[in-house]
């Protein structure tokens, strides 16, 4: 931070307004530009009245967004193959003549024929004559790179880093990068000789320090009558309360008195501020002047709900000015003096959730994900206020603000270190990095690489264009290539089995064999002879691709350089946690690019280049499935890049790895050590104890969301015996102990000794009721029983507890549910079945066996009684 601190030093600034028209006076200050001011860029975005792009950055003095509009005159624009006069005497061309600026002839680089060639370049006056309506030109006209958000563009054209430090030196210049002191630990890294230059630029983007910064959380309460929840598209019910907690300390609610029963001793009542209003409109007023001296606002799903409800509420009041606060998208709200981050759409990410986070949470909840980040949950859920009073109410809200504030400040601020991070590698603003999934992250990264060598981003047509033979036929449904390679286990109980696993495989061999869309199949003659094994695929040597050189950097940096210092116990702490978000971050990129550029959706997939990278990881297990056996190694099974050996020399093992990684240049190493491990019969199906005790399960469907209390306890019941087996006579007892509790298990569900909420399924809306046309999934069935008979509208994001029942439906929500007598007790024996199946596979232990008993016990039961 010595750096930091030293450009921050001294009476530098000089004040430089900026005149830019825009309309809203609380907008202009934040135009304003001290000179010298060092900021962070976070956001980008296009203003329509000034027809300019424009970046967000956070002045790390003074803690609040500053806004530098562009003054390089940049203008949206697409390519176009093919003869300009052709294009310019184009009807679309013509309807649009004058909202086009010019048409001029541009060189680029051809990927796919690895050529110069010359395009015709569009350039308009507004984003939207390109694309993004009816009557863009994108929708006439076959173009080129029509399809990039503008001020996405626009950072990739003036190759500005989101994530990094910048020096603004006022309104009329553009701000300057500049970098903070290397880390002595990082420098280290930088002046190894084994570093490249590409290397180096990415650990020292990364590296950078992220300062703490200041946030405030939001939450709002609505005064609604019961039963019906309040909708931000129609925003008919009060605002009565919005609670705020910041990282500078403040923690307030707001409360419109609606019942008229507080008083001045109220505020004495909690550890936080309390302000009191009598009307809504002054609390949404306030509201507003609170969160406005604020760079970043955290809400958990305030895209839906919260921000388009105070912006269409407040309008109501007569609050015109928040239209120009809050600016409201089709599927998200942004405020223009600075950065909304929505929690609810961070994480939902797929990738975050597994990857981040290792499937921490299941269901995605405020009260969900707090409980298994931070260890707290939300209070009682308060169905209607109406009946509750009014203190209960205010500690109700301020929870929810606390807790949205937490999940951002938990060790030591993760999440938004992570958030910026992810910002750093995919060069993505800090708004999409919260609401976009990782293909896009990664899009992004390639585009702006794209760019960087003046390549033209092909058309995914063009692509697919180059031939797409497959040279295997895929064994799963829907596949269009082959898949991973899997051993045939041997059933059983194995005692002291090690997992020997080829490091992140895939992202391997697309950065060692050189596997991407341009290189797979490329246009060179001499390259044809670099054949995939076992196909008529070839892959150029000349030149790196563009996808391998991307993920190899990745991958070298996180293993090479920040897994290591994430680990070195000669840093402080706070340097260590810092080096693992880092590192964490990149396996996301890692874990997720394979499968990202396998997608047939993906813009730059290619089918023959799939298929290489999975023949290429099949090679590589095959090779050490042969290389084990050589070395006189008991194989006992295999799946897509490890080897499970069994009871190994560990002289042998390293014999393996070091052959290995000599022969096909790719990484072996000992991933984990079972105390046992059984495997069944059918492949992807096994489950282990590791030497710390800790259960691995393949596929462990006991731990879903979805499953009910009762099953899952019953889950963990079996695995918490398996935890303590040590040896084959002990295994044999706990394999008994196993088909007593399932007897019992079955016994209480036939019996309905299983109270209904312990057998409550729950799942999450993910859009409105009314919005599933095609299918109807039962837990919306149950959702629609819940809004006809309660009179209520349930919103995305609410959590629906389904039980399931004799009905015609077959489900019904658990709060309407009259009698254990509806529960259709089958259905939970055949889930508690299908819950446990992989165990009770692998411990060869038959249902059908369970089930028999069950039936002469009950046929015993019935003889007694009569």
């Amino acid at each position: 931070m010595a750096s930091l601190d030293k450009w921050l030093s001294g009476d530098r600034r000089r004040e430089v307004p900026r005149m830019e028209e825009v309309k809203s006076d609380s907008i202009k200050k934040f135009t304003e530009i001290k000179e010298g001011t060092i900021g962070i860029l976070l956001g980008s975005d296009y203003n329509p009245e000034s027809r300019k792009a424009f970046l967000k950055f956070y002045d790390v003095k003074n803690h609040r967004i500053v806004i530098w509009y562009d003054t390089t005159n940049h203008h949206p624009y697409a390519y176009y193959k093919g003869d300009i006069k052709e294009l310019e005497n184009n009807p679309a061309i013509l309807r649009k003549r004058d909202k086009i600026i010019d048409i001029i002839e541009e060189e680029k680089i051809d990927p796919l024929n690895d050529e110069k060639i010359k395009v015709a370049k569009i350039i308009a006056k507004d984003p939207l004559v390109i694309g993004g309506s009816r009557e863009s030109l994108r929708e006439y006209i076959t173009l080129w790179e029509a399809d990039i958000k503008y001020y996405a563009n626009y950072i990739f054209d003036l190759d500005f880093e989101v994530g990094g430090y910048y020096i603004l030196e006022g309104v009329d210049k553009i701000p300057k990068r500049i970098h903070l002191e290397v880390p002595p630990e990082v420098k280290k890294f930088l002046d190894s000789p084994n570093i490249d230059e590409n290397m180096k630029d990415w650990l020292i983007r990364l590296s950078e320090y992220v300062p703490p910064l200041k946030r405030i959380s939001l939450d709002i309460e609505v005064y609604n009558p019961r039963g019906i929840v309040p909708q931000a598209e129609n925003p008919e019910f009060p605002i009565f309360m919005i609670s705020l907690y910041a990282s500078d300390g403040l923690k307030k609610v707001l409360v419109y008195d609606i019942r008229s029963e507080l008083d001045e001793s109220t505020a004495s009542k909690f550890e936080f501020d309390v302000e009191v209003f009598n009307n809504e409109r002054d609390l949404i007023k306030r509201a507003i002047e609170i969160i406005e001296e604020y760079p970043i606002i955290i809400t958990f799903n305030g895209d839906n709900f919260d921000l388009p409800y105070i912006r269409r509420r407040g309008e109501k009041l007569g609050l015109i000015d928040l239209k120009d606060k809050i600016r409201l998208g089709r599927n998200d709200a942004r405020v223009t003096w600075g950065i909304h981050i929505d929690l609810y759409k961070f994480f939902k990410n797929v990738s975050i959730k597994n990857y981040a986070f290792g499937g921490a949470y299941d269901v995605i909840s405020l009260d969900s994900i707090a409980q298994s980040l931070l260890g707290k949950g939300k209070t009682e859920k308060i169905e209607y206020f109406g009946e509750i009073p009014m203190e209960e109410i205010i500690r109700y809200s301020f929870r929810d603000a606390e807790l949205t504030y937490e999940l951002t400040s938990f060790n030591r601020d993760l999440v938004m270190r992570l958030i910026i991070i992810i910002g750093r590698i995919a060069n993505m603003v800090i708004d999409d990095v919260c609401r976009l999934s990782v293909s896009n992250w990664i899009k992004n990264r390639l585009i702006h690489l794209h760019r960087k060598k003046n390549y033209l981003i092909p058309r995914p047509e063009e692509i697919k264009g180059k031939g797409e033979k497959r040279h295997f036929q895929p064994i799963t449904k829907g596949k269009k290539y082959v898949g991973a390679l899997v051993i045939e286990p041997k059933p059983g109980i194995h005692f002291n089995v090690h997992v020997v696993d080829f490091a992140s495989l895939y992202p391997s061999i697309m950065k060692e064999y050189n596997i991407s869309y341009e290189t797979v199949n490329c246009v060179h003659e001499e390259c044809r002879d670099n054949l995939v094994p076992d196909t008529t695929t070839w892959i150029c040597k000349k030149k790196r691709g563009i996808i391998s050189e991307f993920v190899g950097v990745i991958r070298d940096i996180r293993v090479d350089v920040f897994k290591k210092l994430s680990k070195d116990k000669t840093l402080d702490e706070d340097k260590r946690e810092f080096y693992n978000v880092i590192q964490g971050a990149l396996k996301v990129f890692i874990n997720a690019i394979y499968g990202v550029t396998g997608s047939d959706a993906f813009p730059f997939y290619y089918l023959p280049a799939a298929e290489a990278v999975t023949l290429y990881g099949r090679y590589a297990i095959n090779r050490a499935v042969e290389k084990a056996l050589e070395l006189g190694l008991e194989v006992i099974y295999g799946d897509t890049d490890s080897l499970f050996i069994k009871n190994p020399d560990p002289n042998k093992i390293n014999e393996l790895i070091s052959g290995i990684e000599k022969e096909l240049h790719l990484k072996l190493e000992v991933d984990k050590i079972y105390r046992y491990v059984a495997l069944s019969t059918r492949k992807k199906n096994y489950f282990g104890v590791l030497k710390d005790g800790s259960i691995d399960i393949k596929g462990l469907v006991g731990k879903k969301s979805s499953t009910p209390p009762f099953i899952k306890n019953v889950f963990y019941e079996i695995i918490h015996i398996l935890k303590n087996v040590n040896s084959e006579e002990e295994f044999k007892k706990a394999v008994d102990n196993i088909r007593d509790i399932i007897k019992d298990a079955e016994e209480k569900l036939i019996k309905k000794a299983v109270p209904p909420e312990e057998l409550a399924i729950s799942v999450t809306l993910s859009k409105p009721v009314d919005k599933y046309t095609k299918t109807t999934p039962q837990h919306v069935k149950a959702a629609r029983k819940l809004e006809s008979k309660l009179g209520i509208r349930l919103q995305p994001g609410s959590v629906i507890r389904i039980i399931k029942t004799n009905d015609r439906d077959g489900v019904t929500p658990l709060e309407l549910l009259k009698s254990v007598n509806e529960i259709n007790s089958e259905k939970y024996i055949e889930l508690l079945r299908s819950t446990l199946e992989q165990i009770l596979d692998v411990l060869n232990i038959h249902v059908d066996k369970i089930k028999s008993e069950l039936e002469v016990k009950r046929l015993d039961e019935f003889f007694k009684f009569k």
